[in-house]
């Protein structure tokens, strides 16, 4: 790190020592108060230093820092999957899209060239699916389906919902993985696929 200052140096251990910590990265108020900088400017400045020289990735949220391979730090075998909000499984709700967390995943999870994105999950529609309440599913981001998949389906551009998809030309229908609720018939014009399930993280 011989082209990085003393104080950058220090901003790079300390994001590494967080992410180590606590699984996600650092915001800049973080950064700021662990070293009792008198604006946040400074830390942003900082971290604007790292972000040239190669050895952060920001994506414009608050927790959006992610430590490269230059880095030299063992967590760039992670990859940072945000959450951005909830998804119902039962009853569409109102889509919701705000980045408020991020899960870790090992790095080999992934496809390269794909984006990944989280959502909480709401409802019992999914549960023969063993998918509860208070679950996160990993939603890999994609506008088709195959008949089979579940997926995050957008309705009318205001309601997400969490179900298995069945294709068709007239009608699509969403299906829940629980007897005792009704298959969702939507016209394709009216449904987008937001993306695929595949993974399931679960708190114990």
């Amino acid at each position: 790190m011989k082209t990085l200052t003393k104080r950058q140096e220090q901003i790079l251990e300390f994001i590494k020592s967080y992410v180590s910590k606590n699984g996600y990265p650092p915001t800049i108020r973080d950064i700021n108060q662990n070293f009792s900088m008198k604006s946040p400017r400074a830390a942003h400045k900082h971290l604007l230093v790292l972000e040239k020289k190669g050895y952060i990735e920001r994506n414009g949220v608050s927790r959006g820092i992610k430590l490269t391979a230059k880095s030299g730090d063992i967590f760039t075998k992670e990859k940072l999957v945000p959450i951005v909000g909830k998804v119902a499984a039962g009853e569409a709700i109102e889509a919701i899209e705000n980045v408020t967390d991020f899960i870790p995943l090992p790095t080999n999870f992934f496809t390269e060239s794909a984006d990944y994105f989280g959502l909480r999950v709401e409802g019992t529609s999914m549960i023969e699916a063993h998918i509860v309440t208070d679950d996160y599913v990993i939603i890999k981001k994609q506008d088709s389906a195959s008949d089979g998949d579940i997926v995050v389906a957008l309705i009318d551009d205001n309601y997400a919902t969490l179900k298995r998809f069945k294709g068709g030309t007239d009608m699509i229908h969403l299906i829940p993985e629980n007897k005792n609720m009704d298959i969702i018939e939507v016209e394709p014009q009216r449904l987008k696929i937001q993306g695929k399930m595949v993974g399931l993280i679960r708190k114990l």
